[in-house]
């Protein structure tokens, strides 16, 4: 009798039970690599009980996807859901097997405010071949395959029954060991951030959300109403170099073994060692470290409907420009002049869809010689973004070879990928000199920080790129340069000390310091000051 029902159940045409049952098995087994490293990294796989924990928690998940997918299991409906999620889970699977990155909130945000050209450097073979084998093979098997739908009563039956079944063997797994399965689980809450497909799912529908209905109706929330700025005798000049997936950790002014910093070590500069960074991606960061919320309090959702420290300065009477190079300002200069420098078609600076910093430089002389008044210049770079470091720096400055010199950074041999790295480093150090050098020869007071939105990983335990939710990311993410440099006369009339600055270098901060350091810069008072957020703040200055 067992043979006899065997024979029916895995003879064509199959019962969507079946193909729905096998489909949560392969996603479970192949697109769900990260998710078993990172658990068993946390186990003891010598263990009996650590094996078994493994098996039953794997069986729970094969359940429930079961589960999901049953309930979509409707003859119009079923192999389209079927090959959607097979298609997202290959997806994911990639980006998580070949760079350890999770698809989260911050992520999706990423890709989705992220332009062609960026997009397309992850653009593949590897990636191709990925979705070809986990993706497209086993999504033409489930649309060719033969599926026998009963009728609709006779249907929903055994839907309900395959649910039903599903849940229950879920539950009774569970059971066997439910004191260690939730201890385990409140230990381990982050492990559910690796569960492909569900989790990105997930984290887009939140996405879609909180960006695009929540809030939408909600008028601008002004902040600092209260702000005025004391005057002073000379123009001042700031220009704001917001860098791009930098580690502080490259930089020789801090330490690193390689020459870096060839171009500003020798400028005054004065390089903050121990800066965090709000978050580990462009998009969480750039509008973090613009917002008074700081990262505790921080939401995309409340930062958009909210005023930034850019219109703060520009409603106290300080022209603010803002020069992007990279992938937009992620909603921070909506209300200030802003310039796209990254579609240029600029002989010199400019390719093949892709235009070195240098760009942004690009009548910076005269736009602050041609202008009145103080002025805050933000330059968004494109820096050390990946994963094709090797374009962000020109052939006449690449100092560390040989470089990794293709897209798939992870099949390249592991100081390849650092040389090209390096090399975006010394490029980026290369234009702050530039930077510098033409401010130093303006009639005004002029002063330069530069802070990178976050950091990278370059293969440290496996792990590329960026974009790691906060609480896992390694400090390659989050721990960020800060570099500062000043006129005399800009240090004279603010009443700065360069020794004391360079004495403070080592003390911890991050992101939460800039609004408040930019708004002491330019003596403005107000209310949501903080004196112990000001970077540069000085016994003689008194604001707020």
């Amino acid at each position: 009798m067992l043979k006899v029902f065997l024979g029916r159940l895995f003879q064509p045409p199959y019962g969507a039970t079946l193909v729905s049952f096998f489909t949560a098995v392969f996603i479970v087994l192949f697109d769900n690599q990260l998710f078993w490293h990172n658990l068993a990294a946390r186990l003891s796989l010598s263990s009996l009980e650590h094996w078994r924990l493994v098996l039953t928690l794997g069986a729970i998940l094969i359940l429930l996807f079961n589960v999901v997918f049953l309930v979509g299991s409707f003859r119009p409906t079923f192999k389209p859901f079927l090959v959607s999620v097979l298609l997202i889970a290959a997806g994911v699977s990639y980006f998580s097997d070949a760079f350890g990155v999770v698809i989260d909130k911050s992520m999706i945000r990423n890709i989705l405010e992220t332009d062609v050209h960026e997009a397309g450097e992850l653009l593949t073979w590897s990636l191709f071949r990925h979705l070809l084998l986990y993706g497209a093979i086993p999504a033409a098997l489930v649309m060719l395959a033969p599926i026998r739908y009963p009728t609709w009563r006779r249907g929903l039956l055994l839907r309900v029954g395959g649910i039903v079944v599903s849940l229950v063997i879920a539950v009774a797994l569970l059971m066997t060991d439910y004191k260690g399965f939730v201890l385990f689980g409140r230990e381990n809450r982050d492990l559910q951030v690796f569960i492909n497909p569900s989790y990105p799912i997930y984290a887009l529908s939140k996405v879609i959300k909180t960006d695009h209905f929540a809030h939408a109706a909600e008028p601008l929330q002004v902040v600092a109403a209260d702000a005025v700025r004391e005057e002073h005798d000379n123009r001042s000049v700031v220009v704001l170099v917001v860098g791009e997936t930098a580690r502080a950790k490259e930089m020789a002014l801090n330490g690193y073994e390689r020459n870096t910093n060839p171009y500003t070590g020798s400028r005054d500069v004065i390089s903050f060692t121990d800066v965090e960074s709000c978050g580990t991606a462009t998009a969480e960061s750039v509008p973090c470290m613009f917002s008074p919320l700081g990262r505790d309090q921080f939401s995309r959702s409340k930062a958009a409907n909210s005023e930034n420290l850019l219109d703060i300065l520009q409603r106290t009477g300080v022209k603010v420009v803002w020069r992007d190079n990279n992938s937009g300002s992620k909603g921070v200069a909506e209300r200030v002049t802003y310039e796209d420098f990254s579609k240029r078609k600029d002989t010199q600076f400019c390719s093949d869809n892709n235009c070195y910093d240098e760009v942004l430089l690009d009548g910076l002389d005269d736009l602050i010689r041609n202008s009145q008044g103080d002025m805050l210049i933000v330059l968004h770079i494109k820096g050390s973004h990946g994963p094709s470091y090797y374009k962000r720096s020109p052939a006449d400055l690449k100092v560390f070879t040989p470089e990794c010199t293709q897209d798939n950074v992870q099949d390249c041999p592991r100081q390849t990928i650092v040389n090209a790295y390096d090399n975006t480093i010394v490029y980026t150090d290369y234009l702050l000199g530039k930077i510098i050098d033409l401010l130093q020869a303006q009639n005004s007071a002029t002063a330069m920080l530069y802070v990178s939105d976050h950091g990278e990983s370059l293969g440290e335990n496996g792990i590329y790129l960026h974009g790691l939710p906060y609480a896992l990311a390694p400090k390659e993410q989050t721990h960020v340069p800060m570099q500062f440099w000043a006129s005399t006369e800009f240090l004279d009339g603010r009443h700065l000390d360069r020794s004391t600055l360079h004495n403070k270098r080592n003390a911890p901060y991050s992101h939460d310091y800039l609004i408040h350091s930019l708004l002491g810069l330019f003596n403005v008072r107000t209310s949501i000051y903080r004196r112990d957020l000001d970077l540069f703040s000085s016994e003689d200055r008194h604001l707020g």
